[in-house]
Parts: C-alpha cells; structure tokens; sequence
C-alpha cells in the first residue's frame, strides 16, 4: 500500500478533523485567559482517546508496560513544562495562559499516533498484533494523556491557589 494509497482511502471526515485540531493548536499559541472547566476539557478529551487506544490493546503485558513508561514519562515531561510556562491567576477558578506550542504538537502527535495505528492495523494486521506495537501504542498514549493531564495539575492547583 503506497502513501497516496492510504490518503486517498482515508475517510473523508478525518481531514476536518485535522483541520480542527489544527485550528485549536493555534489558538493555543496565543496567550489566553482560561476558567477552570476549560482547563480540564481537552485533557479529559486526550485522556478518553488513550483509553479508547488501549481497550483496542486488549491489555497486553507489552502495553501494560508502555503505559506505565508513558505515564512516567508523560508526567515528568508535563511538570518539567509547566514549570517553565508560567500560568498566573486572574482570580480564582481563572488563569492566564501563555501561548505555547507544545499544545499544538501534542495535538497533532495524538492524531498521528491515531492515523497511524489505524492504518497499521488495515495494511499490516500482523505488526499490529504483535508485543512491540502494543508497547509503542500504549507508550504514546499514556505520556500524551499524562503530560496534558499533568499541566492541567498544575494550572488548577494555580488557578484554586
């Protein structure tokens, strides 16, 4: 299967998405002031899609394994970030937000990480199924859900300080 194979064959309702999840990303290059409940929607979003990646694992020991890699990894990485990214709050349950970009790239990872497991799991079921995709998977989701979930810790505990 070639690339343009996999593009043309790629439903088109994936790229609005993308478009979206691009959109969002932008915006959150720019700084912004931001309530509470908002702060937890995308992490909550981010946290469903991982879940969702590792009911597909049937949790295997090999994912088992990269989830808790990437939940190590993904912490450690989201408090390193939020340490430096400055969050203030404007009152409580309200907190300005420097634009960064490491929101867009997550995003963009995230849906990466989809896309390609999607198609991995079409064109070559075998690798899909074996203990290394597993592992890799899980690896992905968990440090994507836990470096958002992570930032997200500390920003509230900014925003109710």
């Amino acid at each position: 299967m070639s690339p343009l194979d996999i593009i043309t064959h790629t439903p088109f309702w994936v790229w609005p998405v993308l478009a979206l999840l691009i959109v969002i990303g932008l915006k959150r290059t720019q700084d912004r002031t931001v309530s509470a409940p908002r702060l937890v929607l995308m992490p909550l979003i981010i946290l469903g899609l991982a879940g969702w990646n590792l009911a597909g694992l049937g949790g295997s020991l090999a994912a088992m394994a990269g989830l808790g890699l990437g939940i190590v990894a993904g912490t450690g990485a989201g408090l390193a970030l939020e340490s430096r990214a400055g969050a203030t709050q404007v009152r409580r349950g309200l907190v300005h937000l420097r634009g960064d970009w490491v929101s867009f790239f997550v995003l963009l990872a995230i849906f990466a990480t989809r896309y390609v497991t999607t198609v991995v799991s079409i064109a070559a079921p075998t690798i899909a199924a074996g203990d290394v995709f597993h592992f890799v998977t899980a690896l992905l989701s968990g440090f994507f859900a836990f470096l958002t979930l992570s930032r997200t810790g500390v920003r509230l505990r900014i925003a109710y300080a």
